[in-house]
């Protein structure tokens, strides 16, 4: 119920009201004839915890690998700041960025398949904790959790780091592809060399996936437009942990629908997919 609730964007009352509206979808939840009231449905949602829907995910990342529609290839990795719901919010904190306004809440981090654009795994973090300091465990869980052959890893500049490089190289023998950034000391002389904007291409090129992924403004399943303030109402780590696994699911689920429909075009479309269903 929680699934089809991220999927269709609907409220705590909407789905409430959906589910009670309509015996065929009450029949494949699974409800006994009697659906529950709006109470009992968020008590019981916030009891289910992340478990279930961490090995849901996996079992969906098996499916679609199982079709090759992830290959594990190559990964690209980022993250995006998620502003807390609530300012009193336990498990946030406060995030800021040069000359930015700072963010008090979460930080998502993503890995993705290169080739499909899809998210492989995901973690939530309070906003403060650097990419660095997460970046070589969200690679390094990706890759052992299917035994993925990777053969590179992309990332900014922001995952330097002697960690994940150890991961990348040592571990999954694969390449790191990590963005520099001229603007920062000691770096500036890279520019002279004639490689320099060459070796530029190749790291940014892929990494535009992840971009689109957090915040393709016109495309129905951009992961900033499910991270919406009208759907995003929770608070506590945990709980935003629950809502990001199920928005993550959400993902998932239209690309294998698309895929078993045999409309592989439509992977990333949730509202042209729903239509086609």
């Amino acid at each position: 119920m929680a699934i089809v609730q991220t999927v269709w964007r609907k409220s705590y009352e909407q789905i409430v009201d959906l589910v009670a509206s309509s015996p065929a979808l009450t029949q494949v939840l699974g409800f006994p004839g009697k659906t529950i009231s709006q109470g009992q449905y968020w008590e019981r949602r916030r009891n289910l915890g992340c478990l279930p829907l961490l090995l849901f995910f996996l079992a969906q990342l098996a499916q679609l690998l199982r079709l090759r529609v992830i290959t594990g290839k190559g990964f690209i990795v980022d993250s995006s700041l998620l502003a807390a719901w609530r300012k009193a919010d336990p498990g946030a904190r406060w995030k800021k960025y040069a000359q930015q306004k700072a963010v008090f809440g979460y930080k998502v981090h993503t890995v993705l398949c290169a080739q499909s654009d899809l998210p492989i795994f995901v973690l939530l973090t309070p906003a403060h904790l650097h990419d660095a300091q997460v970046g070589w465990f969200v690679v390094l869980a990706a890759a052992l959790l299917f035994h993925l052959s990777v053969e590179v890893v992309y990332a900014d500049g922001a995952y330097f780091d002697w960690r994940l490089l150890t991961v990348v190289t040592q571990i999954l023998h694969a390449h790191p592809a990590i963005q520099y950034s001229l603007r920062k000391q000691g770096k500036r002389k890279l520019a002279t060399l004639f490689f320099s904007e060459q070796w530029y291409r190749l790291v940014t090129a892929p990494r535009t996936a992840i971009e689109r992924h957090f915040a393709w403004p016109k495309v129905p399943l951009g992961m900033k437009r499910y991270f919406g303030r009208k759907s995003f109402q929770c608070f506590t780590l945990w709980r935003v942990m629950q809502f990001v696994l199920l928005t993550y699911i959400a993902c998932l689920a239209i690309a294998l629908a698309a895929t078993r429909y045999q409309r592989p075009e439509l992977r990333r479309s949730r509202a042209m997919v729903i239509a086609h269903l």
